[in-house]
């Protein structure tokens, strides 16, 4: 069986080499960084930097060997120039072109915007989930959610998550999330599933 734990500080290398492969060859960072090099340099530092942020604003969560995690969100904050500073989001964000920033940040405003619509009061949001892929089909992900969720049920309140996978979409209706929103990424072929799980 699988065990979930909180996160340590000791677990920092793997678990972002971890969330890094994971998510390699996602089609939204493929959008956001091109090129393969360039992209791995950039997940490794934006990874870095949204486990800092989860630290410090949510729960985090880990299999015992590293090759998962969860970030849980807590309800309350909206992250700020401050949170890239300290975290380390400008460390990801510098060395990227002019371009590529724009990619990112146009689609995070849209993202935000989505999320406001959908969500109504305090809410955790899931951001982000992810395993290796060298480990995935092996119950990690329903393990590190249902860890996770049961943190969400305790504070009685709902919980959001992002993706633009229709498999992981899929993944995420099994563990409880209904769709509340399901709209083309402008300029792109993808399409951006909002998901709400209420306890």
């Amino acid at each position: 069986m699988t065990e979930i734990r909180p996160f340590q500080k000791q677990d920092t290398p793997r678990v972002v080499n971890t969330m890094a492969a994971a998510f390699a060859e996602d089609a939204l960072y493929r959008y956001f960084v091109e090129e393969e090099a360039e992209r791995k340099a950039f997940l490794e530092a934006f990874m870095a930097f949204r486990l800092r942020y989860g630290q410090k604003y949510g729960k985090v969560f880990v299999s015992d060997g590293g090759e998962g995690v969860a970030i849980f969100l807590k309800s309350g904050h909206q992250m700020g120039p401050a949170d890239l500073l300290l975290c380390g989001g400008l460390r990801a964000m510098l060395p990227r072109t002019k371009e590529e920033r724009e990619r990112i940040m146009g689609f995070n405003d849209f993202a935000d915007k989505l999320a406001a619509q959908a969500v109504k009061g305090p809410c955790w949001h899931l951001s982000p989930i992810c395993v290796a892929p060298a480990s995935q089909g092996k119950g990690i992900g329903k393990a590190l959610m249902a860890c996770g969720l049961s943190q969400v049920r305790a504070s009685g309140q709902l919980c959001y998550l992002e993706t633009q996978s229709a498999g992981n979409a899929a993944f995420y209706q099994v563990c409880g999330f209904r769709e509340v929103s399901r709209t083309p990424v402008p300029g792109t072929e993808m399409e951006h599933w909002g998901m709400l799980w209420e306890p």
